[in-house]
């Protein structure tokens, strides 16, 4: 097993004044168990991936890099935001990417994938979108990811911060055993969770500058400070949800009991009424307007408000970022900048949905400190947490009932058996299937090869057009096969609207500019063929690709017709994140709205979340290729397959449908030119 190392790593990411490395030595002997942790922003998420080898470059500044893995997956690595992490279309097929990768055999992959997800206590179905789920279910899956590839070192960043009590205990418990006999490094706040288990704790100061080092009771000892006291237990749970002026309410609930889709519909209910709200979201970068974080927290031209500015920095430990880009601050510090950015505009009802996770105990006394003065000059304050010291200081408590994890055995979390434990809950469908489809399609049974060749041969035989009438004769199986690919009524005014604009704007600019007098009757005629023309050249691909699979497809380009892994796995990745765009679209709109940006529909609105939709996913795309480099993307030469691409006798007809498409144009025009007159 190989030691890590760090011998004076500085590193300065693009846009930052100062090294968030800054001449790091840092030895981690083989099989060690290291806790990291110090105060927010001081680079432990940064050391975890100079200890994977996954600094980038070309995305700053960095000298005396460190060696990186010798195997794809060798240093299985997990993100701090999970969703950042998600990879897959599915929670299955997520966890499969990293033996995917390994080109292991197939059913070694479907076996690994279900122990990992054992491992990681994922309770959900395999089926499941990973997206859609909880962040604390998010995180158990993207810790299944890293377990799949068996690594010999294991590095998590907060791999408990998003999830209630039980679920962390179980979750460390996963961790714990799947790291017998593995390297270990976790970066965490909470030193307790973990102190009986570890053989060493590095504490880091600015720029990761190691300030203590050594075996946990030695640290401690040193550091009190890194020592938590059990707070009170908080006020009981009531049946109604409290929402008062001076009052600081608690939502909590195990993970996955709909905390966040209590705040959001909240949010909504406000919204519509126009009401003096803001929701700061679980991801705190949703909640982002400006350029810079001195920007965040209003007008810098009014005397009172830039002061009150400089207080709510001084306080939250941002004063020396003041103009640093919030995109490019750690995960701690994108969340109090949140939090006191929706303080700075005083609303009547705060929502903040997970505010003290990623803060350590000084940030987060900081935090509470605010939202009690925002208590007490009358806002009432409603938080989701599964933080004891919030819950603690609230007065009041909404509980929401939830479906407590499954404990795994010690077999099943150290990747092994999977039979559960007496007593526990029948587990999840853990199987690698395809994609599930909201609605079964007659075309859904297709091989997505078969859908390209369609549109393909349609587009190909649209040539032959040559009339306004064979064009409309060429058109007649496109309207009567729609039916077997198209979901809905909606959906398919969705898709072919921009078709039939296009035809429509062809046809008007052959009628105006074509060879045929301007506008005359034969003009017209001539723009009805071109539209024909266009509508038989688009309108058949369209609406076979609405029964495509990006997955399925990958499979098919990569598994069946051998193209070069490495861009189909990245092209999938993205397709399948850009399906979940209008989430995005929803939260950073929603957000935007709250916080007086206009309407849902005016300009300054739409064109201002256009652009944060745009720096999220280039974000997205960032922390995307992170964690398939994590997962052994960036080392891998060749690669394998989790599910076959098969053809079936549904092929068959849908091979004759596309050369139907390819000749029938052509037969129209004869047809055409047949008839008498």
């Amino acid at each position: 097993m190989r030691d890590l190392l760090l011998d004076g790593v500085r590193w300065r990411p693009t846009g930052r004044d100062e090294p968030t490395l800054d001449g790091l030595r840092l030895h981690v002997p083989g099989g060690q168990k290291v806790l990291l942790t110090g105060v927010s922003g001081s680079g432990k998420s940064t050391v975890l991936r100079a200890l994977a080898g996954l600094l980038d470059p070309e995305a700053g500044d960095l000298e005396q890099a460190p060696t990186g893995p010798s195997r794809p997956g060798e240093r299985g690595l997990l993100l701090q935001n999970p969703a950042h992490a998600v990879v897959g279309a599915t929670v299955a097929r997520d966890a499969a990417i990293g033996p995917e990768n390994a080109a292991l055999p197939r059913p070694e992959i479907h076996e690994r994938v279900r122990r990992a997800l054992d491992a990681a206590a994922v309770d959900v179905d395999g089926s499941r979108d990973p997206l859609a789920v909880s962040g604390g279910q998010q995180q158990r899956v993207a810790l299944a990811g890293a377990l799949a590839l068996h690594p010999e070192a294991m590095l998590l960043d907060e791999p408990t911060s998003m999830l209630d009590p039980e679920a962390a205990a179980t979750v460390r418990r996963a961790v714990l055993a799947a790291s017998a006999g593995r390297t270990l490094v976790i970066a965490d706040h909470h030193v307790e969770p973990w102190r009986e288990h570890l053989d060493r704790i590095v504490v880091l100061g600015s720029g990761a500058q190691v300030l203590a080092d050594g075996p946990p009771e030695e640290v401690l000892a040193r550091r009190p400070e890194l020592q938590e006291t059990e707070p009170a237990p908080g006020p009981a749970p009531e049946a109604e949800l409290r929402i008062e002026p001076g009052l600081l309410t608690v939502v909590t609930g195990a993970s996955g009991a709909g905390k966040t889709t209590l705040l959001r519909s909240l949010a909504a209910e406000a919204g519509r009424r126009r009401g003096s709200l803001l929701l700061v979201p679980q991801d705190p970068a949703h909640f982002f307007l400006a350029s810079t974080v001195r920007g965040e927290l209003g007008d810098a031209a009014d005397p009172a408000a830039a002061a009150d500015a400089r207080s709510l920095l001084d306080r939250a430990g941002l004063a020396h970022l003041a103009g640093a880009n919030p995109h490019r601050l750690s995960g701690g510090e994108q969340r109090r900048l949140a939090i006191i950015a929706a303080l700075a505009a005083r609303p009547e009802v705060l929502l903040l949905d997970e505010p003290t996770v990623g803060l350590d105990a000084e940030r987060r006394s900081a935090v509470l400190a605010l939202l009690e003065e925002a208590r007490d000059r009358g806002t009432a304050v409603v938080a989701a947490s599964h933080d004891p010291v919030l819950v603690a200081a609230a007065g009041s408590r909404h509980h929401l009932e939830g479906t407590p994890s499954p404990a795994p055995t010690a077999a099943s979390a150290s990747a092994g058996a999977t039979t559960p434990a007496p007593g526990a809950s029948a587990e999840p469908d853990r199987r690698i299937l395809p994609v599930p489809r909201a609605a079964h399609r007659p075309a859904d049974a297709l091989n997505p090869l078969m859908l390209c060749l369609i549109g393909i041969l349609a587009a190909v035989g649209s040539y032959a057009v040559s009339t306004w009438q064979g064009g409309l004769l060429a058109l007649l199986p496109t309207v009567l096969l729609a039916p077997l690919a198209l979901r809905s009524v909606r959906g398919a005014v969705w898709r072919l609207t921009p078709v039939l604009l296009s035809a429509v704007s062809i046809a008007w600019t052959t009628a105006l500019l074509g060879e045929a007098p301007a506008l005359s009757g034969e003009a017209w005629l001539l723009g009805l063929k071109e539209a024909c023309r266009i509508t038989a050249f688009v309108a058949p691909g369209v609406i076979a690709l609405t029964s495509l699979d990006v997955t399925a497809l990958g499979d098919a380009l990569g598994g069946r017709l051998r193209w070069p892994a490495r861009p189909v796995v990245a092209v999938v990745a993205a397709l399948v994140r850009a399906g979940h765009t209008g989430r995005q679209w929803e939260i950073i709109t929603s957000t935007r709205v709250l916080r007086g940006r206009g309407g849902r529909r005016s300009p300054r609105m739409l064109a201002g979340a256009t652009l944060a939709l745009l720096v999220d996913s280039l974000r997205g795309a960032e922390q995307q290729a992170l964690a398939l480099d994590a997962r052994g993307f960036a080392t891998a030469t060749r690669r394998t397959w989790a599910l076959p691409s098969r053809f079936t006798r549904a092929d068959l007809v849908g091979g004759a449908v596309a050369v139907l498409l390819l000749v029938w144009p052509a037969l129209a025009q004869l047809l055409w030119a047949s008839l008498p007159g």
